[in-house]
């Protein structure tokens, strides 16, 4: 009788067993690497590093920086080196049962930590907890679900392969290798040869793209480019002491540009529609119906239209970038002085209130004529 008790024991704890590691095995060898393959996927069709996910597109520019990269070559070298690693984290999980839990623990940790680092910055005291909802993490591109579903989605799938374990695996260590060797050889090679996007620019005269020779309009600008590049990001600090008009990305500005544009003191904010920091910068400033310096806002099109804000800036000539694509990563607002068409002062969206007051007001160009 204690026999047959025994065996009937033993039997359901070998279902329960087999119960457990199967769900883990769909989790880590299924679920999760699908999950991370449709991310990677999404973020290769689109190729915008503007949905990289502010701590991560912070980290990517950082180490660019500390190895002396050229800041928009790296920034699309690592963000195909970033969807290389997805593939490639996905293959082994598909192929390799031994590391498949593993590397589905240590990615989705990162996602958790990412995601919270996201909504943390992207708190609003004045919003509340509300706030919290809201936004965009670049996950699954410009369609993506914001971070707090995405947290919570990869938050249930880490306590899933926290919890079920796939159970051992039998494959051989030299299979192991190739599998591994493969899965980056295939994830990097469809990563890195998908080409960079074209966009064909549509708005007003343009410069050819089948002759060497420079047009310029009335001014002596060159005119926008007929192709465009699939994004753009601006090195603002290094503008300071340049002709605006020499700067590819002030060269997509539309054209009639306003009238004595390269004469006298100007001020060009870029900014986004709804944008609250912009709308307030405009409020405080250049709210005045006679600006003491001419004002051209430039608006950047990649902003929600149901979201957008009250414009403040009765004074401001304005005009708007070619829409999207190009994706712009650009951080508004953003102030750029210039004197006699030459770039005197900037300030970014990451400044602070010293710095664009002295850049709207060109103490900065006072104190300097007062030092000569």
């Amino acid at each position: 009788m204690s026999d047959v008790s025994a065996a009937e024991g033993n039997k359901s704890d070998t279902s329960g067993c087999s119960a457990t590691c199967m769900i883990g095995m769909l989790l880590c060898r299924l679920i999760v690497p699908a999950w991370l393959l449709a991310g990677a996927i999404f973020k290769l069709a689109e190729l915008n590093p503007n949905l990289l996910p502010p701590p991560v597109l912070d980290t990517s520019n950082w180490i660019g920086a500390a190895l002396g990269q050229d800041p928009v070559s790296w920034l699309g070298f690592s963000m195909r080196w970033i969807i290389g690693a997805e593939i490639m984290l996905a293959g082994i999980m598909f192929f390799v049962p031994g590391l498949a839990r593993k590397i589905a623990i240590a990615v989705l940790a990162l996602f958790v930590i990412i995601l919270l680092t996201l909504m943390f910055q992207g708190y609003d005291p004045d919003k509340g907890l509300t706030s919290l909802l809201s936004g965009q993490c670049g996950c699954f591109g410009s369609a993506g679900p914001p971070p707090s579903v995405m947290l919570l989605i990869d938050g249930l799938l880490l306590v899933g392969v926290l919890v079920f374990s796939p159970g051992r695996s039998s494959r051989k260590g030299g299979a192991a290798r190739l599998a591994i060797i493969l899965s980056a050889i295939v994830g990097y090679a469809i990563a890195f040869s998908v080409p960079d996007r074209v966009v064909i620019n549509q708005v007003g005269e343009t410069n050819a793209t089948d002759t060497q020779e420079v047009m310029l309009d009335e001014q002596g600008w060159p005119l926008p480019p007929a192709q465009m590049d699939g994004y753009y990001f601006p090195q603002f600090a290094e503008w300071p002491g340049k002709r605006l008009s020499s700067i590819p990305f002030a060269q997509l500005l539309p054209r009639p540009l306003p009238a004595d544009f390269n004469k006298g003191d100007w001020l060009v904010i870029y900014y986004r529609a709804d944008c609250e920091h912009c709308q307030e910068m405009f409020l405080i400033y250049l709210s005045d119906p006679v600006l003491e310096t001419p004002t051209l806002a430039v608006g950047i099109p990649d902003y929600v239209p149901e979201a957008a804000l009250e414009f403040l800036c009765d004074g401001c000539e304005v005009t708007e970038l070619p829409g999207v694509p190009p994706e712009y990563v650009v951080q508004t607002p953003v102030i750029v002085r210039m004197r006699d068409g030459i770039v005197t002062a900037v300030a970014d969206g990451s400044a602070d209130e010293e710095t664009v007051e002295a850049c709207i007001y060109g103490t900065n160009d006072e104190q300097g004529s007062a030092g000569e």
